[in-house]
């Protein structure tokens, strides 16, 4: 009976331990305010240099909305979005090699990664863009 006792209470201990708090949590989401600082890539060669903070893309999980404002008046220089407000999801895609893209108002952006204080959204695979972002 001890050995039944103890070996429960072994297994629940292990059990235990194992959960934790933020399993629902994806270190790899896009969410708070991230500074615009390049636009790159396409076959034309674009490769556009940003002030941090004269583009700003406010991602809000909850409304799935992101608050673009769009301060660059270089007309020379692409920028993606105007300034507005736009839907946006994460959406898994098999046929990209990330599994998941960031789709803003229906038009897919491409893969994601979001490490350390950078966020890079990469299209670059299919002759597409690359935007990185800073905090």
């Amino acid at each position: 009976m001890k050995k039944a006792i103890l070996t429960l209470g072994i297994i629940l201990l292990v059990l235990q331990s194992s959960c934790s708090n933020d399993s629902n949590t994806n270190p790899n989401t896009v969410q708070g305010q991230w500074k615009l600082v390049n636009v790159s890539g396409t076959f034309a060669g674009i490769d556009n240099d940003f002030e941090p903070g004269l583009i700003t893309w406010d991602f809000n999980p909850t409304t799935q909305m992101v608050s673009i404002v769009n301060n660059n008046t270089d007309l020379d220089k692409w920028d993606v979005f105007e300034t507005g407000v736009y839907n946006y999801q994460i959406v898994e895609n098999p046929e990209f090699t990330c599994g998941e893209i960031l789709k803003i108002d229906g038009i897919e952006m491409g893969c994601f990664t979001v490490t350390n204080n950078s966020l890079v959204v990469d299209q670059s695979i299919a002759d597409g863009f690359r935007l990185q972002f800073v905090e």
